[in-house]
């Protein structure tokens, strides 16, 4: 059994208004959310009646469903998450706290995972995630636990529980463990491009493969992290740049790469196309100085999150109420 933390932060006006600038312009798309996203009602259909459920709570319910988590910490915005969701979470018997993101990091957590201050900011996504960490039993016993987004409502009980499985196998020898989801066409339901790679591990699906060999992958919602193995104050800039949308992002992964001693990186990418899962791991492994792990699984419905555009919001909700149905038959 493993810890979860549910990572439910949200940004300030500015950030929100750069972002809905940056999708404008780089995806055309028109960025709706005003509120608070993670509690951003999504509606399903339930024999001709309405069902309205907050973001969050598709997740919540996976977590509480699986007697593979033992416990569960929310980090978000404290107030509203437990006037909207107290009634929900105290059905359950299973340990769930929600935690204040805007809380300062402690001067030991400061001092036990060698945190710089200005590198993470007590309420950026690295504070949140050690704030998060710290309130678990997985940090007392100085073990890996899960984090799961809370935007991604089509992430099932089932891929939680087979990743917790392969966190189990993998955790002794990795720091950071992470699903690398397959994307069977050139893009995905959203209209996003996957990541190119050369599959050489040893998890292999009967995915296509373009005329270099290599298969798509996208990130999914879930995580998993022993903060204690890696350096902590990487975390933010990879959180940044996990989806370069602009060339800037572009650029300054690439300077990143040249300076851990990986100049070739845009080259074995974009001209020769032989840039491999394992070579990713290498590379990743020395930026955070923790040894990264990153499994291929299938579960292209867990890349699919609401980052607050109206496109995102309309697919989401029409997916919702597909895989409804497609229970209800089953």
């Amino acid at each position: 059994m493993v810890s979860a933390v549910v990572m439910a932060g949200y940004n300030n006006k500015w950030e929100v208004k750069r972002y809905a600038k940056v999708v404008a312009e780089h995806y055309g798309e028109k960025f709706i959310e005003t509120g608070y996203k993670p509690l951003r009602d999504f509606i399903t259909l339930d024999n001709g009646k309405e069902i309205h459920k907050p973001l969050i709570q598709y997740t919540l319910e996976r977590l509480f469903q699986s007697k593979l988590i033992k416990e569960i910490v929310i980090i978000g915005h404290q107030m509203l998450l437990e006037q909207r969701l107290g009634k929900f979470i105290n059905q359950f018997e299973k340990p769930c706290r929600i935690l204040n993101q805007n809380a300062r990091i402690s001067a030991e957590l400061i001092q036990r995972f060698h945190i710089i201050p200005r590198k993470v900011k007590y309420n950026s996504v690295a504070g949140n995630l050690i704030k998060g960490y710290a309130a678990t039993a997985a940090c007392k016993d100085n073990k890996h636990a899960i984090f799961v987004a809370a935007d991604s409502p089509l992430t099932s009980q089932e891929f939680i529980e087979d990743f917790v499985h392969l966190v189990e196998k993998h955790q002794k020898g990795a720091a950071l463990i992470f699903p690398a989801i397959l994307i069977r066409g050139k893009r995905d339901k959203f209209g996003r491009h996957p990541l190119k790679l050369v599959n050489d591990t040893e998890y292999q699906f009967p995915i296509p493969k373009d005329s270099a060999g290599r298969q798509g992958f996208r990130l999914s919602s879930v995580m998993a992290a022993n903060p204690n193995l890696f350096d902590m104050n990487t975390a933010n800039t990879a959180y940044r740049l996990r989806k370069l949308i602009n060339p800037n992002a572009q650029v300054r992964l690439f300077k990143i790469t040249r300076g851990l001693g990986y100049p070739n990186v845009y080259s074995k990418y974009f001209i020769r196309r032989n840039l491999s899962v394992t070579e990713v791991e290498k590379i990743t492994s020395a930026y955070f100085n923790g040894k990264l792990k990153i499994i291929p699984m299938l579960g292209e419905e867990t890349t699919y999150d609401y980052d607050g555009t109206d496109m995102e919001f309309r697919i989401l909700s029409k997916m919702l109420n597909s895989t409804k149905k497609a229970l209800k038959k089953n």
